[in-house]
């Protein structure tokens, strides 16, 4: 019995590769947008805890200077807030990227496996054929050679 030999395998294994590099791709930027993600969550605790020691300072009555300096910290912060909020945005809309990436490369992986697994099954086919012929032309000449010695 022959062996089934596809012959586009090269062309799988080059599809399970880039496969495989669009896995890696997005598990970092899914793993770069939580890294975004934590650090605006510390940029808003930080902001609240400046914004309590500002209370604070102006209900103990300090000095203005001070009031200033903690007004102005909090409104920096608001603005690096606002900052980490566009890497964040831009670190999901890139992860998304990679995710449709890797499904596209998920995709045309399966196709040539489809296509595989249907030449494999033509190719049993012709095999299931071949050797039925070969049964049904030993059968014969059996036959033949039976009818010959009556």
């Amino acid at each position: 019995m022959a062996r089934f030999n596809f012959r586009l395998q090269q062309f799988l294994g080059v599809k399970e590769q880039i496969e495989e590099q669009k896995e890696l791709e997005y598990s970092k930027a899914i793993r770069k947008r939580e890294e975004e993600k934590a650090r605006l969550r510390q940029m808003n605790a930080h902001k609240d805890a400046q914004i309590a020691d500002f209370q604070i300072a102006a209900m103990n009555a300090i000095d203005t200077i001070e009031i200033k300096f903690l007004n102005d910290s909090i409104e920096r912060l608001k603005k690096h807030i606002e900052l980490q909020k566009e890497k964040v945005t831009a670190a999901e809309a890139f992860a998304e990227a990679k995710r449709l990436e890797l499904v596209e490369a998920m995709k045309e992986r399966k196709a040539l496996e489809i296509v595989r697994d249907n030449a494999r099954e033509a190719f049993k086919i012709e095999e299931n054929l071949a050797e039925q012929k070969q049964v049904d032309e030993l059968v014969s000449f059996k036959y033949k050679d039976a009818l010959a010695k009556e």
